[in-house]
């Protein structure tokens, strides 16, 4: 009987220790260059040509996924709708200065279960749109400081503000649908005056809202109970902002994120830094891995060349903008233009490449014949390894 007892509160013991695990620390200044190919980390991939109706100017990156349909922004067109075959379904509103109306749209959020769309217009407004485009409402935040970024999280809307404003009192804010404030979290840093702009991002993962501020040394994830925890650590040191105003001469001096987020193994960041270079990291959460990849810029930085080698078809180099959950399997996003696609295809590398799947090989080169160079940009999708 006494050994019975004593087991049990072994088991008890280990039950209530506990969980020291380190976090991960993300430090550019420590990684070499390790690339990896699609084979080690996907199953498949395919290509979403999108809708040719409407010439598309630049495409934001973030790229939402939702109930089969496809949420982006164009910045000539404004929030656009597109099924799973890259047909286009509808526009959400439209551009102008009219009720109803936004100029900008370039940080948008969708929720997930009535696929409301909330954007984030000029002067801090935040236009709130249904899933068939219509205007419902409108409500400003600007009483509360800049607001950087917005997510839609459990049908209520987050406001992230830059923290180098010196009137900014809060990291974030909460509200509900129509515009009511829920919480607010108070920021972590001193005030100080800054100039940098587009500071601060955000992503979804396993019902966990993260966020990640290019100021700060901790990204932070907000949990279901509104309550926050450290997610992973970047690193400090002198590629880190400076708390001061910077000149345009000096910005290249330190490290920039364009953005971050995670999938069930891997966190995937794309920054720049140093002297002007851009790079793409997948960091294994399993054993704390790096992949590092140089990648190329055009039309100053609008444009990224390279990424994750594709001996899936031997197509172009993968760069993965963003991230979805469907049926229980894990996609990454990435965005092709054409004439990236017809170039690859005749050169020497293609060609003379054994990919894992001869027939996509067949099927890449069947859609370079059928486009246009001046076509509408591709959606690469690939589905990772469970």
């Amino acid at each position: 009987m006494k050994t019975k007892y004593f087991l049990i509160l072994i088991i008890f013991a280990l039950s209530c220790k506990p969980e020291n695990k380190e976090l991960i620390k993300f430090d550019p200044t420590t990684l070499t260059k390790n690339e990896i190919s699609l084979t080690e980390i996907a199953d498949d991939i395919k290509y979403i040509p999108l809708d040719n109706k409407y010439p598309l100017g630049r495409i934001s990156d973030r790229i939402i996924f939702i109930n089969k349909s496809i949420y982006l922004t164009a910045e000539n067109l404004g929030v656009l709708v597109f099924n799973k075959e890259g047909t286009k379904l509808r526009k959400i509103g439209n551009i102008g200065r009219g009720p109803g109306e936004y100029l900008y749209s370039s940080v948008f959020t969708v929720d997930e279960k009535t696929e409301t769309i909330y954007i984030h217009d000029r002067g801090d407004i935040i236009k709130v749109f249904s899933h068939t485009g219509g205007h419902l409402r409108s409500f400003s935040l600007k009483e509360y400081g800049h607001v950087d970024a917005i997510e839609s999280y459990n049908s209520k809307l987050f406001a992230f503000y830059s923290n180098q404003y010196e009137n900014t009192e809060y990291e974030w804010i909460v509200f509900d649908t129509l515009g009511n404030q829920i919480k607010k979290k108070e920021r972590n840093m001193p005030e100080f005056a800054g100039n940098a702009l587009g500071i601060v991002g955000t992503y979804k993962h396993e019902n966990v809202l993260t966020y990640w501020n290019n100021y700060t040394d901790t990204v932070f994830s907000i949990l279901p109970d509104l309550n926050q925890k450290p997610s992973f650590i970047i690193s400090s040191g002198r590629h880190r902002l400076p708390k001061s105003r910077i000149t345009p001469e000096t910005m290249s001096d330190y490290m920039w994120f364009k953005y971050i987020y995670e999938t069930s193994r891997y966190i995937v960041i794309n920054y720049f830094y140093p002297l002007k270079k851009y790079s793409f990291v997948l960091i294994d959460k399993d054993n704390n891995k790096s992949f590092l990849i140089d990648l190329k810029s055009d039309n100053g930085g609008v444009t990224l060349i390279g990424g994750i080698l594709n001996d899936l078809d031997g197509g172009t180099s993968f760069l993965p903008k963003s991230y979805f959950v469907e049926n229980g399997r894990e996609f990454l996003i990435g965005l092709i233009y054409p004439y990236q696609i017809q170039t690859h295809i005749k050169s020497t590398e293609f060609i003379n490449s054994a990919p894992k799947y001869l027939e996509k090989k067949k099927e890449l080169i069947k859609l370079a014949d059928s486009m246009k160079e001046t076509d509408n940009p591709i959606l690469m999708i690939v589905e990772l390894k469970k």
